[in-house]
């Protein structure tokens, strides 16, 4: 009688060859760990070693569960007789459906590497039988090389895998005993001659190629992973790993993301309302240098989540009952929800086998301008559908591969799009949502041994063509380009809206560019012109021909004839005066909302022009007032008073009169334009109605009476009723508008008198938006910023860290050599003058010297030239103090106080650098009032002394880049928690610039 034998060969093709990749493989020692009733799943994959950890705290298993359940092939995962028995469960946990079967997960390990430990330690449970399942507490140790599987004509019973049973986590010693186990298995096979030498080199080369401690390595991981007491739990550590692993985790686009991110990212439903709450966390830890830094390559933030779900433009949930048939509940642009239907008729309205199956996702209109979303919501949902958009199958919450990547388009969603877009409104990587199913009801959907989808079963088929048919009816029925259905006709008219108000919006914005530029323009211009004593200069000009032109009266004879000029000249001269401040103004914003620099810019031009109307202005009239007078006297001459006062009210008179019969007519010619650009779009709404009711008509030579019968002719009815009606409801809406617009128009007076207008109303909303804006973006980039100073901290002390150990190898190594000394040296000075700065960090960071002390202020400016010591060298710049400063304390947080000096240093030597002044100065001093930090470096704007201290304004530029206009800013609010203040102060002696630090009175309880 023959027998069945079997070659190792098989587990290869059942594991390696079978499993799609390493994302596969990994996503099925995940669910083996799921079924174990792991709370946590860590994987850490350490590249310098070619090392991958994967560690569950789940169930573990016995010696006699591990020979009897993982090292044999087919277990009854799911089924049990008197031979056998379920896998155990756990009891403290609420019942979990098993994921896993036919072994799969535990073959997949050969394809991620060639050898793997294997550490596990079952919980100790009570059993049904009323034992306990591990009161020794004995953890279990194997090591399997995958290589002896790969060899043709070797039988499984030929193959040993070494196992040791131990009381405490293995060392290198116990692993070498394991090690040895295998070296000589595989020569055992060499003398039996069922391999040859070369297969003999490869397996020792392969056995002998990693060098594990495993008792070391769980001691530096992270993660809280211990076998101690009754935890359980199962370590594989797996080396070589196949190249293949970099690979999967390299390969995101800038678009998409890697296929570790898109597998542990989507690993559970975590997007959806109410979705189930994970039951097993996963980290992926992936150690890329060479110290003991890394990335987690797992953020929740990353994958779509619930708050984005209610973000996005249309909303669809619903449930697929065991006849095909969906009814649920839909939601277009978050504004009108719909009871909805849709019908399959593909199994003739019997029962499907594939079962009923939840449905649960939304969508992102694809064009921003037909998007209800805000814009940098959209961008970012945008950015995440590019890189994990699609629609996911979860079976008890567990995900089914490959569904939801976005090159498995197993609905040909994308397939269907390319060819006609208008008909197939859904693109996959629009979508984000969940297909839910479960064991129970779903079980005849049933994965491919190698995971690469569900068996294309009959169940499957009707899955799919359920699928394909609701999404096609959606489209008709929602979403129809031209709004012919029913309820498609909402999503057409509200897309159209936006995408009128788009193109407006874009309209007006082209419109007032150039306005926003001339008036940026105008504003720079004044300043500089200012500044540089344009203003001084000119009307110095006039007042210097004007005194010339009054003196020349003197020579004329004729008194008279004097006293005449003498009254013109001054009304000409008062009149040039007039004009040229006139000249020199600037009109307020009209017809675009300037940004909040524009605001701000505008509002120091009308202080400045304020003092200049009130300074310079004022005193040259008066200058004239006294030439003439002066010359009246020295000539003793009598001008009529009466008519200089008339002259000059006159002149006044006239001007204002031209000013606003100039403004007037416009006023007058806008609202003429306006009126007959309504006139004229009315008519041509009119017009289409009435070429619409033409159309209608002229149908009626097509449609034949005689032979339609009354059904027929009511359809055609209404066919021809909803024509015309379709234009008139536009139309009707169009004029609404209109009608609104103008109705609302607003013009009063306040209290007060002040005249206030619609545009005002509107250029009021339009600033608090545009501010409002400006602070969120500003806020989001200060949260990247304390991020970014996070990981900077931590990891500049994990690189130190890993100097120091290094540094003091190469110590030993220049003992005994001479060469080394110089080298040793040079490296030493350099790394203490980093490690310097490393512990700069420390007052910086909020988490430390979280006490409030009394800070000598010299120990601040220690700490200073320990920080800027180079930079102030490099720009010969003197960081001096005062006895008052050397004398003084600050009483605080040192993380409250440091980064404000440290502020105000890095502008003052930015700024000092910027200018030409032969010895640079920063000064340092302190009295009973505060603390003073001056430079003799440029000089504040005028404009600037009140925005300095706002977020975002910044005039520092370094390499072409603006300054994030974020640290006086942020020292501000920060001293104001302290009951501090910062402020401008006057210009202390030799100083162009004076920060004042001062203590505020304190708030009364």
């Amino acid at each position: 009688m023959a027998k069945f034998k079997t070659r190792a060969r098989a587990l290869d093709l059942l594991g390696r060859q079978q499993i799609a990749g390493i994302p596969t493989a990994i996503n099925e020692l995940i669910k083996n760990a799921h079924d174990a009733y792991s709370y946590n799943f860590d994987i850490d994959f350490i590249r310098r070693e070619n090392l991958l950890v994967l560690r569950d705290d789940g169930l573990g298993m016995t010696k006699e569960e591990f020979e009897n359940r993982w090292l044999t092939i087919g277990t009854e995962s799911k089924f049990s007789n008197k031979r056998s028995s379920l896998p155990p469960i756990d009891t403290e946990q609420k019942t979990r459906p098993i994921t896993g079967e036919k072994g799969i997960g535990r073959l997949a390990i050969a394809s991620i590497g060639e050898q793997v430990l294997i550490i596990t330690k079952a919980k100790n449970l009570e059993l049904s039988d009323g034992e306990m399942r591990n009161p020794e507490g004995n953890i279990v140790v194997a090591l399997i090389n995958w290589k002896f599987f790969e060899i043709p004509n070797i039988n499984l019973e030929d193959l040993a895998i070494p196992i040791l049973e131990l009381k405490f986590l293995p060392t290198k010693k116990e692993v070498d005993i394991l090690r040895n186990e295998l070296l000589q298995c595989a020569l055992d096979l060499y003398n039996d001659d069922k391999i040859d030498e070369g297969d003999l080199s490869d397996l020792n080369t392969s056995i002998s190629s990693s060098n594990i401690d495993p008792f070391q390595l769980n001691e530096k991981l992270v993660g809280e992973f211990n076998l101690e007491k009754n935890a359980g739990g199962t370590f594989f550590y797996i080396s070589p790993v196949n190249e293949t692993l970099i690979y999967d985790l390299e390969d995101s686009k800038f678009k998409e993301a890697s296929k570790i991110e898109k597998l542990l990212n989507g690993f559970h439903n975590t997007m959806t309302q109410g979705h189930p709450m994970p039951v097993i966390s996963i980290n992926f830890r992936d150690y890329s240098g060479d110290d003991d830094t890394y990335v987690n390559v797992i953020d929740e933030d990353e994958f779509f989540t619930p708050d984005d779900f209610n973000l996005v433009d249309h909303q669809f949930s619903g449930e697929f009952d065991e006849y095909g048939q969906f009814n649920g509940t839909i939601t277009v642009f978050k504004e009108k929800n719909y009871e909805h239907i849709v019908t399959w008729n593909g199994n003739n309205f019997k029962k499907t086998q594939c079962g009923p199956f939840k449905i649960n996702f939304a969508y992102l209109q694809g064009d921003p301008k037909n998007t209800i979303v805000e814009k940098s919501d959209w961008t970012r949902l945008y950015q995440k559908g590019e890189k994990y958009g699609g629609l996911y199958i979860y079976k008890d919450n567990i995900r089914i591969l490959p569904y939801g990547d976005s090159d498995y388009d197993f609905l040909d969603i994308e397939k269907n799009r390319s060819k006609r877009a208008s008909t197939y409104f859904f693109s996959y990587r629009r979508m984000f949502g969940a297909l839910e199913l479960s064991s129970l009801e779903n079980s005849n959907l049933s994965e491919k041994a190698g995971r690469e989808g569900f068996i294309e079963n009959k169940a499957y088929r009707q899955l799919q063509d359920i699928l394909k048919n609701f999404f096609i009816q959606l489209a008709a029925d929602f979403f129809d380009d031209k709004g012919r259905a029913a309820k498609s006709e909402f999503w057409f008219n509200r897309k159209e809206e936006l995408l009128r108000n788009h193109k407006a919006l874009e309209k007006r914005e082209q419109a007032s560019r150039s306005k926003k530029n001339k008036f940026s323009s105008d504003l720079d211009i004044f300043f500089y012109n200012h500044s540089e004593g344009i203003f001084i200069s000119d009307i110095n000009a006039i007042l210097l021909e004007a005194k010339l032109k009054l003196e020349s009266v003197v020579y004329f004879e004729d008194l008279d004839k004097s006293s005449q000029l003498l009254i013109e000249y001054e009304n000409q001269f008062r009149q040039e005066i007039n004009n040229y401040k006139k000249q020199i103004a600037i009109s307020s914003p009209r017809g675009f909302v300037p940004t909040r620099e524009q605001r701000k810019d505008y509002e120091a031009y009308l202080r400045e022009f304020t003092l200049l109307e009130r300074g310079l202005v004022k005193i040259s009239l008066e200058e004239i007032d006294v030439i003439v007078s002066k010359i009246t006297r020295d000539l003793n001459i009598e001008v009529d008073k009466r008519r200089r006062l008339e002259l000059a009210v006159e002149s006044i008179s006239q001007l204002a009169r031209k000013e606003n019969s100039e403004k007037r007519k416009e006023t007058q010619d806008t609202l003429r334009e306006v009126s007959i650009r309504v006139k004229d779009f009315t008519s041509d709404l009119m017009i289409d109605l009435d070429d619409q009711i033409l159309r209608v008509r002229d149908n009626f030579k097509h449609l034949s009476i005689s032979s339609s019968s009354d059904i027929d002719l009511v359809e055609e009815r209404k066919k021809m009723e909803e024509a015309i009606d379709l234009i008139s409801t536009r139309n009707k809406s169009v004029m609404d508008k209109i009608i609104k617009q103008f109705t609302s128009f607003y013009i009063g007076k306040d209290e007060e008198g002040n005249v206030i207008t619609e545009d005002d109303i509107s250029n009021a909303l339009s600033e608090e938006l545009e501010e409002l804006r400006e602070r969120v973006q500003t806020d989001v980039e200060l949260s990247q910023l304390g991020l970014a100073v996070g990981v900077l901290h931590h990891e500049f002390a994990s690189t130190i860290k890993s100097i120091r150990s290094s540094l003091r190898d190469l110590r030993a190594w220049s003992d005994v050599n001479e060469k080394l000394e110089n080298v040793y040296n040079n490296i030493k000075i350099n790394f203490e003058h980093l490690d310097g700065y490393l512990n700069l960090f420390t007052p910086l960071n909020r988490r430390l010297n979280r006490r409030r002390e009394d800070i000598p202020l010299l120990e601040i400016k220690t700490f200073l030239m320990d920080l800027f010591k180079s930079r102030m060298e490099r720009h010969s710049i003197e960081l001096i103090h005062t006895n008052g400063f050397r004398k003084n304390k600050i009483f605080g947080f040192r993380s409250t106080f440091y980064p404000v000096f440290v502020n105000l240093i890095d502008n003052a030597i930015h700024w000092l650098n910027q200018s030409d002044i032969e010895r640079k100065i920063i000064r340092l001093h302190a009295d009973e009032e505060g603390v003073y930090i001056s430079n003799n470096g440029v000089e504040i704007d005028t404009r600037d002394k009140d925005r300095i201290f706002e977020l975002g304004f910044s005039r520092k530029k370094i390499n072409g880049v603006k300054g994030r206009g974020m640290g006086l800013k942020i020292s501000k609010e920060v001293l104001e928690t302290e009951n501090y203040d910062i402020v401008i102060d006057l210009p202390r002696k030799d100083s162009t610039v004076t920060f004042k630090i001062m203590k505020l009175i304190a708030n009364e309880k």
